[in-house]
């Protein structure tokens, strides 16, 4: 932290995050934490159940969480992020709900809800795919998401993006950058940056890391040039899961309306089944149509392809 302020101009007012384990923190720590900048915090917290959490290989119990987070409001902090998973093993929709309203009992501003996603290689997708562990059904799952929506919206959340809710004005500006499909530069091993039209990520070890700075060169693992077809395809991914495709950007970075014939069309159909809203500013997707965001997307960038050509 001295050495980002010490080497680069950084607002008075930024956005300075670190995620945190509930079961790490301490009141000494987020003192630490708060004396070096940082003014938003991420609590891994993943559910207020602790056979959960045992599940999950957690560390921490339910009740750290809570006093975790209890803490960081009494050393200051008003910004701070929950994360939470549903869809885990055992997991009722009732479950789920007890979750959210203790996060919301906590006075969090702001809330990720992810959906659990197991990955092909890892060791539950086996015990999944073996039978030894039964995950929701995609009903349960789909009523899951349904329920986070309904019972954060109505605790005064903001839907911003598919996975994440805030109270007005505490919306994550650091995710905001990827969303909205922003300029972003990233330090340290592993880390991404975005600039123009090409993608660079670092080398994930930090002897690697250190030894390129070391030399004065840059730590770049490997980069990727986008042409107009993957950023088009991009941007519309991007809108549609957080605030919506701005029509008026879209036109100033590719020269071409999104509302095409074609695209149009297609639209309306979506208009009448309730899955978007469409004005002259922005397409965005209802409620109903987050629920199925990845196939609405998927279907406008074929459309979008077609017309480009």
């Amino acid at each position: 932290m001295n050495s980002l302020y010490k080497n680069f101009q950084i607002s008075p007012n930024a956005e300075v995050t670190i995620e945190a384990n509930p079961g790490t923190v301490d009141k000494e720590k987020l003192f630490s934490f708060k004396e070096v900048g940082v003014n938003r915090l991420s609590f891994g917290v993943q559910s207020f159940f602790d056979e959960d959490l045992k599940f999950l290989g957690r560390i921490h119990t339910s009740q750290d969480a809570i006093e975790c987070v209890k803490f960081a409001f009494e050393s200051g902090f008003e910004n701070i992020n929950i994360d939470l998973i549903f869809g885990l093993p055992g997991q009722s929709v009732k479950d789920w709900v007890k979750n959210l309203h203790k996060a919301i009992e906590l006075g969090v501003p702001h809330i990720s809800a992810y959906n659990l996603i197991v990955e092909k290689g890892t060791p539950l997708y086996e015990l999944v795919r073996n039978g030894k562990v039964k995950l929701p059904d995609e009903n349960e799952q789909a009523e899951m998401y349904e329920m986070t929506m309904e019972t954060l919206e109505s605790a005064g959340y903001i839907h911003y993006e598919v996975s994440n809710y805030a109270h007005e004005g505490f919306e994550c500006r650091h995710n905001l950058k990827y969303w909205e499909y922003e300029n972003y530069i990233g330090f340290g091993p592993s880390a991404h940056s975005f600039w123009a039209n090409k993608r660079w990520w670092n080398v994930a070890n930090l002897d690697k890391y250190l030894r390129a700075i070391g030399l004065d060169k840059l730590p770049i693992a490997n980069f990727e040039i986008l042409d107009s077809e993957k950023m088009i395809e991009e941007f519309i991914y991007l809108g549609l899961r957080s605030t919506g495709i701005d029509l008026n950007k879209f036109r100033g970075k590719f020269g071409f309306d999104f509302l095409d014939a074609e695209i149009r069309e297609e639209l309306n159909e979506l208009e009448k089944l309730g899955f978007v809203e469409v004005d002259n500013f922005k397409v965005k997707l209802t409620r109903k149509g987050f629920s199925v965001c990845d196939e609405i997307s998927v279907n406008l960038i074929s459309k979008i392809k077609y017309v480009s050509r």
